[in-house]
């Protein structure tokens, strides 16, 4: 008995070291933006649909988690050495799946269609470009039973969250 607890204690012990060496390389992603760039600015998102609030609701979302990433501090899109441009050029609601009985929709999609640019003030160029990116998530409304429910505005945030961790 006494040597199975001491060989217990040594597991222990050595898995214990191996967590600590292991998270001792934890590290943030290295960043791909040039050493002189010191500074990121976050243009208002420009709206191009008929949905209102987009803008906000994406600009703060980016603001944040640039916030969270913390290798960039956040500056007026002025004086920053890069400026991040989104514009939203579309956004849908589907339906995605329904009631049989009631007809009613218990699934919907909902697609933001965005623009985003990075453009390197210093060198006055573009950095990164990429348009017509898409994102969606799906929500279910509070008539479908045996699923987590949201609001269309819980939705849109969570949206809002997904799309700007991307960017």
């Amino acid at each position: 008995m006494k040597v199975r607890m001491k060989y217990f204690s040594a597991a222990r012990r050595l898995s214990t070291v191996g967590l600590f060496l292991a998270l001792a390389g934890c590290h943030p992603a290295p960043l791909v933006v040039p050493s002189y760039i010191q500074t990121v600015g976050v243009e208002l998102a420009q709206n191009m649909t008929s949905y209102f609030g987009l803008d906000t609701l994406m600009t703060q979302n980016i603001i944040q988690q640039f916030q969270i990433d913390g290798r960039l501090p956040i500056d007026d899109p002025e004086k920053s050495d890069m400026t991040v441009r989104v514009i939203i050029r579309k956004y849908t609601e589907d339906p995605m799946f329904y009631d049989l009985k009631t007809n009613n929709v218990l699934q919907y999609r909902i697609t933001i269609v965005y623009d985003l640019a990075s453009l390197d003030k210093r060198e006055k160029k573009t950095f990164l470009e990429d348009k017509e990116t898409n994102h969606s998530v799906f929500y279910y409304t509070p008539d479908y039973t045996g699923a987590i429910t949201e609001t269309k505005d819980q939705a849109l945030a969570r949206l809002a969250q997904d799309t700007a961790r991307a960017i």
